[in-house]
């Protein structure tokens, strides 16, 4: 009889661990997401603000960027392009955005409706991107971005 009461404290001890630690996790995951939508909300406005110095922070070194055009640039390209932007933004807005972490790397997808005027002409519309980043050093950075135009329906 003491045996099965020692046997059943054990395998309390043990399930409240696990439970207990994957709880935690959840909830360092729920963090991560939660980080990883507001870098993805803040690289779109220090794109739209011309913030270089920000999306320098932002995008990791071996960052490449796949524009709607199918256009591939790096980050110092990305950059240079920011900084050369002459367009005016009205709004720039994410929206539906997923997340799914799978340890030191995320995925973000989601929607960006753009409104905004380039040389004198309206400029905008619906876009889906794909954001790809990686965690270094406790610090999430982005590594890749594919921007694709939305057709008007």
């Amino acid at each position: 009889m003491k045996r099965m009461i020692v046997v059943s404290m054990l395998l309390a001890a043990i399930s409240s661990l696990i439970l207990a630690q994957t709880a935690g996790n959840r909830s360092a995951e729920a963090r991560d997401k939660e980080i990883l939508v507001k870098l993805t909300d803040d690289i779109t406005t220090a794109k739209t603000r011309r913030d270089t110095g920000a999306l320098d922070r932002l995008l990791a070194d071996e960052y490449i960027l796949t524009n709607p055009a199918g256009f591939v640039a790096n980050k110092g390209e990305y950059l240079d392009g920011a900084k050369a932007d002459t367009a005016s933004y009205e709004s720039v807005a994410n929206y539906d955005m997923v997340v799914s972490v799978y340890g030191n790397a995320a995925v973000v997808v989601g929607g960006t409706t753009v409104r905004g005027r380039y040389d004198g002409h309206e400029i905008g519309g619906q876009f889906r991107f794909t954001h790809v980043f990686v965690k270094k050093q406790d610090h999430w950075q982005a590594v890749a971005t594919q921007l694709t135009r939305v057709a008007q329906q």
